[in-house]
């Protein structure tokens, strides 16, 4: 894991970049140490200490990588983004509102005897896939940025459909999913981990900059601090593409395999999907708040 090609993708490349960076930044401030000259011999050793050093902070990366990722989603009571709670919520009521007109569109249609307009079916498919895709089921599942809210979508995608709570759920499941299938789950999340890790680093060298500018009360190569805004905000961007990408294959993970789970787990193969959600749900309650009569109307 610590060795594979998503560990390098996802930690240890924006480790190296972050690294080169900081050597630069400090460079261009003069806190280098006079000494801290290469030489011709020298290359060797000092690709070997960089690549030690972006290894050894591409393992910081991952230790804390859960709260990396919570804190681009928006979470914890000091999290600036809170703040832009309200624009995610905003979107959320005009999307739901734009879709309700359509909908009320085509059933003034049907009751009349029209067609539905031609031109207005793609655009209600088109807004349908956007709420699917960036948003959870509820309002009062949002989260304050677009990347947690894109997180959520895949998140609630097992329960909506099945009654299964994911986050629990998919501790499990993965116990019945194939290796090489696992495989394409965890190249989509080392993606996204490198679009995430590089956004944190980028603010990072925000914070580096202004420290090392307050030290020696000097402004100096710009294009470092500008490029660091610019790097933040496109990685931002691209995590949230690449959360989409990594939530398609979650939840056709759940799609594929749950049935396979049902049945390693003994549980009686539901006859409707009224039946498959019962399942879950009951599942769900069990693993959750340690109550295993919830399964025994469902087990063989």
């Amino acid at each position: 894991m610590l060795f594979d090609r998503n560990f390098v993708v996802g930690y240890v490349l924006p480790a190296a970049i972050f690294l080169g960076i900081s050597l630069v930044l400090l460079h261009g401030f003069g806190l280098l140490p006079h000494v801290f000259v290469l030489t011709e011999a020298d290359i060797p050793l000092f690709i070997l200490i960089a690549g030690i050093a972006s290894w050894i902070v591409g393992l910081c990366l991952f230790i804390v990588n859960v709260d990396i990722v919570g804190l681009m989603e928006g979470y914890g009571r000091f999290n600036p983004a809170r703040f832009f709670g309200r624009v995610q919520t905003q979107r959320y009521r005009e999307l739901n509102s734009a879709i309700s007109e359509l909908d009320k569109k085509y059933k003034e249609c049907i009751s009349n005897g029209e067609k539905f307009p031609d031109e207005l079916q793609p655009k209600r498919s088109e807004l349908m896939l956007k709420r699917a895709m960036q948003f959870p089921d509820q309002e009062r599942w949002l989260l304050p940025t677009a990347f947690g809210n894109a997180i959520r979508a895949f998140e609630v995608y097992p329960r909506v459909m099945y009654g299964l709570e994911s986050v629990q759920g998919w501790a499990r499941l993965l116990a019945v999913i194939p290796k090489e299938y696992r495989e394409f789950v965890d190249t989509a999340k080392a993606r996204t981990d490198f679009w995430v890790n590089l956004w944190f680093l980028s603010l990072l060298t925000i914070v580096e900059y202004m420290g090392a500018s307050f030290y020696t009360d000097e402004f100096k190569i710009p294009l470092v601090l500008g490029g660091a805004f610019v790097s933040s905000f496109i990685a931002s961007r691209k995590a949230r593409k690449a959360a989409y990408q990594w939530g398609e294959w979650k939840k056709a993970s759940v799609d594929v395999f749950l049935a396979e789970f049902r049945t390693k787990l003994g549980f009686l193969p539901p006859a409707t999907i009224e039946q498959e959600q019962d399942i879950w749900t009951a599942f769900s309650q069990a693993i959750i708040y340690r109550r295993p009569d919830s399964m025994k109307a469902v087990q063989k």
